[in-house]
């Protein structure tokens, strides 16, 4: 229990994409030093990025914009598995700045989490990549032992949003069973009326509600962008 399912014949499709593993760091920031935070995190966290010596990619940083104020989510992508995992570890501890820069940030934090996620497979591949827009990512905390039926059911329900989807991620290391849906519009207006024309569709509602009895909580946080963020 906890561990990465074992995937199995018709079972693959459905979870991991192989070979990527996502590390999401959700950071609670002190009230008043969010643009503290992310000046700080501007002088450093592109360099990590474009370091080819490191096996590591930022795929993207967000605030909240509405919702749990004062959060910023980090997603760091690694191609190599858990591998890469490993190796970034091992680096960034021999970096004494980037060291020195972790200590000073948690200074302006309250509250930090970090997740190993994997995407799931029957998510597109979402390449848009343009400026302006809002995200939408909701973080849902699952029952154990009904993933494969969550994956079933959003596998079709993606399907009939593709344009509006982002990623799918499942966490393996921190919270477990915990999922997030990230989306992407040009604005709450888009959001809502995206949203009220997939609810008038018997097969997205059949299929959303399918998952309802699966929930045992969910949070919806509307993000935004860091400047500096390779997914704007």
């Amino acid at each position: 229990m906890g561990s990465e399912p074992v995937v199995k014949d018709k079972h693959s499709k459905l979870l991991a994409k192989r070979g990527l593993i996502y590390n999401v760091e959700i950071q609670d920031v002190k009230p008043g030093y969010l643009s503290d935070y992310l000046s700080n995190a501007e002088k450093v966290l592109p360099d990590i990025h474009a370091d080819q010596k490191l096996p590591v990619e930022l795929y993207g940083q967000f605030h909240v914009q509405m919702g749990q104020l004062d959060r910023v989510y980090t997603i760091w992508r690694h191609s190599g598995g858990y591998g890469d995992v490993d190796k970034t570890q091992i680096q960034l501890a021999k970096m004494m700045d980037y060291q020195e820069f972790v200590k000073q940030q948690g200074k302006l934090l309250q509250k930090r989490e970090q997740q190993l996620c994997y995407e799931f497979a029957f998510w597109p591949t979402y390449d848009d990549y343009f400026d302006g827009g809002i995200f939408e990512i909701r973080s849902y905390s699952l029952k154990a032992g009904c993933l494969y039926e969550w994956a079933n059911a959003w596998s079709k329900a993606v399907s009939l949003r593709e344009k509006d989807a982002v990623m799918g991620l499942c966490s393996q290391i921190g919270d477990m069973y915990t999922v997030h849906h990230i989306w992407r519009y040009m604005d709450l207006e888009h959001r809502k009326n995206e949203r009220d024309m997939a609810w008038q569709s018997g097969e997205w509602a059949n299929l959303v509600i399918r998952t309802v009895p699966m929930i045992r909580n969910l949070t919806v946080n509307i993000l935004k962008p860091a400047e500096y963020s390779p997914l704007r």
